[in-house]
């Protein structure tokens, strides 16, 4: 058992030695930032390494370019997914107009207190990518660059930032 694992080891890393290049140009193509092509290349690389492989040289060349282009579809999905909870969490009825009623401005001000109070209970780091992310528009890949992790630990942390201040401004995202 050792022996397949570790043939399949050199093989998968020479398989991707041999089409790193051509893998990350295609993620790129399609996430238009290669950064971001890059990480998502080396996380197939990873799951492919603990996966296993699927026999011939030729599956197994299929497998990572599939890996890869199922990677990219999940990256896609998933940054869907949290614009539209991104766009959901601060809903434009919270900003207070000038032809607010009082009672606009009193709901406006309770929920941007729910939400200073949702970020206090967050970590440091977590609540700094949350606002340089949202209000500042700094990337995923500069975040994970300043933080020295990877995009995808972003994307979650965001994620898990974004499900917690929903959960604490549920009164005040339903009276939209």
């Amino acid at each position: 058992m050792k022996l397949a694992i570790s043939f399949w080891r050199k093989n998968l890393a020479r398989l991707f030695e041999d089409h790193r290049r051509q893998l990350v140009s295609m993620a790129v193509r399609r996430v238009r930032d290669r950064d971001v092509a890059a990480e998502l290349v080396q996380d197939v690389y990873v799951r492919l390494m603990q996966a296993g492989s699927a026999g011939a040289n030729d599956a197994d060349t299929k497998m990572l370019y599939a890996s890869v282009r199922n990677a990219v579809i999940d990256h896609h999905r998933s940054t869907a997914t949290r614009n539209r909870v991104m766009d959901h969490l601060m809903p434009s009825q919270m900003w207070v107009r000038e032809t607010s009623s009082p009672q606009d401005h009193a709901e406006a001000r309770q929920a941007l207190s729910a939400l200073d109070t949702a970020l206090k209970e967050i970590t440091p780091q977590a609540r700094d990518m949350f606002i340089a992310h949202r209000i500042e528009g700094i990337s995923n890949a500069e975040l994970a660059k300043k933080y020295g992790i990877t995009v995808s630990a972003v994307e979650k942390q965001l994620a898990r930032t974004m499900r917690h201040c929903q959960e604490k401004l549920a009164d005040h995202l339903d009276r939209s």
